[in-house]
């Protein structure tokens, strides 16, 4: 099997190194990560797994995304898709995996979105969402990470590392590489991603838009209007407003939310 993993932003393959290290994928990034530091990390921490030309990074600037998303710019997104189509028509992939919808952060969530507008009607093509992090429903200070929720565990599937395979990933985790993401983090964040190393979760993805569980919070709604009352940002990207409208725009096939199940 060839497998593709296109992520949002440099930094997000912390989770899969182990299916990194069996399935040896190509994997995309779609932004710069807010910096060409995150993308340098990338490269050192994949390269023990993966040969350079196995990484893309289309480099678009990190912000650009969130004012699409806030200009309704679905050609800007399109544009962006095609280019990820361009990676699946000369690599022939069995299978995608992505950043999982998680209501956390719009740029992770459009990636699903940009995968399904990329993938061509009939292709045979296995498409999965990677779990990063979701604010559970129990409160603003209650997140998890890499693991879905749940109520959403029916649909997920687990890789459990050997320990040859643990420690390697460790090793990588623990080796310094990752600077920016786990001070942008929080100084536990670490420690919360290699207690969950040895077990890597992957959910079927969903055909209907994706919209919040029953237990799971949806946070860039409320952040974007704090930022927004600080003078942050100069708008608030909302889910129903923004993000709903732009995946719909480009999956026309993508049903709505209400509109029957959402495991494909």
């Amino acid at each position: 099997m060839t497998a593709l993993m296109v992520f949002s932003h440099p930094n997000h393959e912390v989770s899969v190194l182990g299916t990194i290290g069996r399935k040896a994928p190509n994997v995309v990034f779609l932004t710069d990560g807010g910096g060409e530091k995150r993308i340098q990390e990338t490269q050192r921490g994949l390269s023990a797994y993966l040969p350079q030309d196995a990484m893309h990074f289309l480099r678009r600037p990190e912000r650009s995304l969130y004012e699409a998303l806030l200009e309704h710019d679905v050609a800007f997104y399109r544009e962006l898709s095609m280019e990820v189509a361009a990676l699946i028509d000369r690599l022939h992939p069995d299978e995608i995996y992505c950043d999982a919808v998680e209501f956390y952060n719009p740029v992770h969530d459009m990636t699903l979105p940009v995968v399904r507008a990329a993938g061509r009607a009939g292709d045979g093509i296995a498409v999965f969402e990677v779990p990063l992090i979701y604010q559970m429903a129990a409160g603003p200070d209650s997140f998890e990470l890499q693991r879905v929720p749940p109520s959403l565990e029916p649909y997920s599937v687990s890789v459990t590392l050997s320990e040859e395979e643990l420690a390697r990933k460790l090793a990588v985790l623990r080796g310094g590489i990752y600077k920016t993401l786990f001070s942008q983090m929080g100084p536990l964040i670490l420690d919360a991603v290699a207690t969950r190393a040895p077990r890597e979760q992957f959910m079927t993805a969903r055909q209907t838009i994706p919209e919040p569980e029953p237990d799971q919070a949806l946070r860039y709604d409320r952040r974007g209007l704090a930022l927004q009352a600080t003078g942050a940002v100069r708008a608030a990207i909302a889910y129903r407003e923004h993000y709903v409208p732009m995946f719909a725009s480009l999956c026309a096939d993508c049903r709505l939310p209400g509109e029957g199940s959402g495991v494909s």
